[in-house]
């Protein structure tokens, strides 16, 4: 018998939660070749969940997808996440500051939509996605308006991993307050307020997720 679809999503949830843990918790080292074949056997289950866990592990910047290698594994590191999100408050911190007189009224509705969908939304494995997609959006749109090119291109170039939401689940109601007071700083048109409640949101995710990496090679 066929699995149905809701079925298949959780078993694919499981696979990937499965595999991420092993990276982030050092089993899986970087340039480890994943066989699929031989999770699939550890996990007990078929293929196709090991293709789709490892195509949204690609997607969170744990593994990388070659041609003819297969998956290798690509684990963030503690400080990884230092420089990334350290770097990241700053030069986004700047660009927001920027950007904001240059913000129109179609920018900030949209600011505030996205807010209460994000609000609204229950995370779990089945919403790290379209959480992803909103957080994305959001940050996006409060920087859109900086004149300096450089400073965007290095925030987007830099980026920050896209690590499932659902690991830091019990922060989420702080990151919504502090999304909150992101979004009322624009209203206010408070530029220094809005670089400083942007450079605290980053810097306390960095924190966030240091904590949860720590506390998973602890337990393992």
């Amino acid at each position: 018998m066929e699995q149905d679809t809701g079925e298949k999503s959780t078993v694919v949830q499981l696979v990937t939660k499965s595999l991420r843990r092993a990276i982030l918790n050092g089993t899986l080292k970087n340039g480890d070749r994943l066989v699929q074949e031989e999770w699939a056997e550890r996990l007990n289950v078929s293929r196709m969940p090991i293709r789709a866990a490892l195509t949204q592990l690609q997607n969170e910047g744990l593994v990388e997808l070659v041609p003819h290698k297969g998956a290798i594994v690509t684990p963030i590191t503690n400080e990884d996440i230092e420089e990334i999100y350290h770097t990241r408050s700053l030069l986004e911190g700047l660009a927001v500051e920027k950007s904001l007189a240059f913000l129109i009224k179609e920018d900030k509705k949209q600011l505030g939509n996205i807010l209460i969908k994000m609000e609204e939304l229950e995370i779990s494995e089945e919403t790290n996605d379209y959480y992803i997609q909103l957080n994305t959006t959001f940050h996006e749109t409060l920087r859109k308006g900086c004149p300096w090119p450089r400073v965007k291109k290095m925030v987007e170039t830099l980026g920050i991993s896209p690590i499932a939401p659902s690991l830091l689940v019990d922060h989420y109601y702080e990151t919504q307050k502090e999304h909150r007071m992101i979004y009322e700083a624009v209203l206010r048109g408070e530029s220094s307020e809005l670089r400083s409640a942007v450079e605290y949101h980053i810097l306390r995710t960095k924190n966030n997720l240091i904590q949860y990496m720590d506390r998973l090679n602890r337990e393992n």
